[in-house]
């Protein structure tokens, strides 16, 4: 008798039913230890990485668990250990397993742990762990190696390395030169932090180098710099900045500068107002509307007759020389502003509000006139604000009509 003998391809569709049964189980098994991952249960996080024991997630997640449970220290560390046997390139494990030994005062292996953290993954998080672990081992030294590389990475909101920063040191200069790399973005970033922190003893530093990479959309941030500085007194800081804008050609005037008895900007209007810095802030009250007419060329601000009794209109911050006499000349003409309404210019000491001389003639002429505003400063006063008021006289209405600003000018009196 011959033998019985299978034929091949009875034997090949065997093997493939097998191996579809095989991967068939497999899938169900990944399948629901998967779903067994994303439960909320310890119980349920223990049997996914039984039944997956190869997969470091899940043995990460079942540490975790465990971890959180506080009721089995070292399963919580064989689960840990069990992960990174899995997959060595976990950084988030090896960030886990070096949080363990700092906790255990085992610093020598936490330092290790996080560390490889970092060797293993690029990112971010493993960086800003080992800013915090040298932070509270206060190790300045590698505290700054390795909030620079965070720093030069960060993504999200930076605040919290930044301010941790602060709290290693309060020198704005060693924060800049050690942590802050010279990337315009990091650069732009911090500098919103400290204005946000109120930290202005960095901010002129740091927005002077930002403005050395700034485009026109970072214009905000480096405007608002000027103005806190300005706000705080601090004439030679926001000088410097609206200067370090002016000479990149992002502002389109030159930037003041009293030692030449350049004053004034944007005096003839030639330019819409930034209403920051040095430039026109027109910021009108409601009843009041300002526009800019071409031709000519000239600053209409209009009134309703619905505008509050006392206001001011527009105004800007002007650099000066101490215990010097100026003259401010303006050049307008009005439609339908009577004389004797309210509407005139003045000049204050910016530090204290103290006006400056004496006020303007009241801006009413239906033809174009030239006008003068002689005041001095005292000794030490260098930052003076001229606005444009509107003041009720007694015995009048609101006004109503518009008056058209040609032309303005600061300089020094003719003794």
């Amino acid at each position: 008798m011959r033998p019985f003998a299978i034929p091949l391809r009875i034997l090949l569709s065997l093997a493939a039913v097998a191996i579809l049964g095989y991967a068939c189980f497999w899938t169900l098994r990944l399948g629901y230890a998967d779903h067994l991952y994303h439960s909320e249960s310890a119980e349920d996080a223990r049997r996914a990485a039984k039944l997956v024991p190869a997969s470091a997630r899940y043995q990460a997640r079942w540490a975790a668990m465990l971890d959180r449970s506080g009721k089995d220290p070292a399963a919580s560390l064989a689960a840990l250990e069990a992960a990174l046997a899995c997959n060595l390139w976990d950084s988030s494990s090896w960030i886990d397993l070096g949080l363990r030994a700092e906790m255990d005062q085992d610093f020598a292996n936490a330092e290790s742990s996080l560390l490889e953290a970092a060797h293993v993954d690029k990112q971010y998080d493993p960086r800003w762990t080992l800013v915090n672990f040298y932070f509270r081992r206060n190790d300045p030294e590698k505290f700054w190696l390795w909030a620079r590389q965070a720093a030069a990475i960060s993504y999200g909101d930076p605040a919290p390395l930044f301010r941790l920063c602060w709290r290693v040191t309060q020198d704005p200069a060693v924060i800049l030169e050690r942590a802050i790399p010279p990337q315009p973005q990091i650069l732009l970033r911090y500098l919103a932090f400290l204005l946000a922190d109120n930290h202005l003893d960095g901010v002129e530093e740091a927005a002077q180098r930002a403005a050395k990479y700034a485009g026109r959309e970072d214009l905000p941030v480096l405007f608002a710099s000027c103005d806190r500085l300005l706000g705080a007194q601090q004439l030679p800081g926001a000088l410097r900045i609206w200067s370090a804008l002016c000479e990149r050609r992002l502002l389109p005037y030159p930037a003041p500068d009293p030692g030449r008895g350049w004053f004034l900007t944007n005096g003839d209007f030639g330019v819409s107002p930034v209403s920051h810095g040095f430039d026109w802030r027109v910021h009108p009250p409601e009843g009041v509307s300002c526009s800019r007419d071409r031709s000519p060329l000239a600053l209409r601000v209009t009134f309703s007759g619905k505008q509050p009794e006392s206001c001011e209109i527009m105004n800007q911050f002007v650099p000066l020389l101490p215990g010097r006499q100026y003259r401010f000349r303006f050049r307008y003409r009005t439609s339908g502003i009577g004389p004797h309404t309210g509407l005139r210019w003045r000049v204050f000491d910016a530090a204290t509000g103290a006006e400056l001389g004496d006020r303007s003639p009241y801006l009413s002429s239906e033809d174009q006139t030239t006008e003068d505003l002689p005041f001095a400063t005292p000794p030490g006063v260098r930052l003076a604000r001229v606005v444009l008021a509107y003041q009720r006289a007694l015995g009048t209405t609101r006004i109503e009509g518009s008056a058209f600003l040609s032309d303005t000018s600061l300089g020094f009196a003719r003794r």
